[in-house]
């Protein structure tokens, strides 16, 4: 990891309410301190969470809309036209998308519904659907092999229209899980990775906290490169 001044903004989330003692003060004139930065990925049981955290203020929110009603208007009236196979994670536009999974690239390109969309087979056998991406990353292709936590692209609002037409929803990655012939229910799965980042990322952050209270600005950098990525490596 390029570390590139990991100290030279601080994050007062992080080191709020610390103060040095006056030895470590002595030796160093303040702090160690996190920038912005995206966590780092962790895996549980061969995968990760889809969509990129941050240390810094960010929004992510999802809840479980599976089977929620899709309705459109047909002949100027509203009407059920589906039931939504999936899960909508609320994110800022532009945020990072993680490949969830081991797998190959198996379908990449433009639905009228979708937008931008990325289809990868899991080992594990499954299909995972990624829509209404803004953008795909760099060297993502049919055919790519990923691994959990692989850049696939950016969250966007992509779709409901030829393409490249986008901006008739808030931006949001949807995701689709289809085992055999059949569309699963993500939140379960993705409710449990969460979890499992957000228990992970704040024991870091506490030991960092720790750390910095101890003016231990070596060890600081080195848990830092372990927990927090460069923004320019999720771009």
């Amino acid at each position: 990891m390029r570390m590139r001044g990991l100290r030279a903004l601080l994050v007062a989330v992080l080191c709020a309410g610390l103060s040095l003692g006056p030895a470590a003060a002595g030796r160093q004139e303040r702090r160690p301190s996190a920038p912005p930065s995206f966590y780092r990925p962790v895996v549980t049981d061969g995968m990760t969470f889809p969509v990129a955290r941050t240390n810094w203020f960010s929004v992510i929110e999802f809840e479980n809309d599976w089977h929620a009603p899709r309705m459109r208007v047909v002949d100027g009236a509203w009407r059920l036209v589906g039931l939504h196979e999936g899960l909508d994670i609320i994110a800022e536009e532009g945020t990072p998308i993680l490949s969830m999974t081991a797998g190959t690239v198996e379908r990449l390109g433009w639905t009228f519904y979708s937008g931008t969309r990325i289809g990868i087979r899991g080992q594990d056998g499954r299909y995972y659907f990624y829509a209404h991406l803004s953008g795909v990353a760099p060297g993502i292709g049919v055919g790519t092999a990923v691994r959990p936590g692989t850049v696939l692209g950016l969250v966007g609002n992509t779709g409901y229209g030829p393409p490249g037409h986008r901006d008739e929803f808030p931006p949001h990655l949807h995701l689709g899980i289809q085992e055999g012939a059949t569309w699963i229910n993500p939140y379960p799965t993705v409710r449990r990775l969460y979890a499992a980042s957000a228990r992970s990322t704040a024991r870091g952050e506490r030991r960092l906290a720790r750390l910095a209270s101890q003016g231990r600005g070596r060890m600081f950098d080195r848990v830092a490169s372990r927990l927090y990525a460069d923004l320019e490596e999720y771009r």
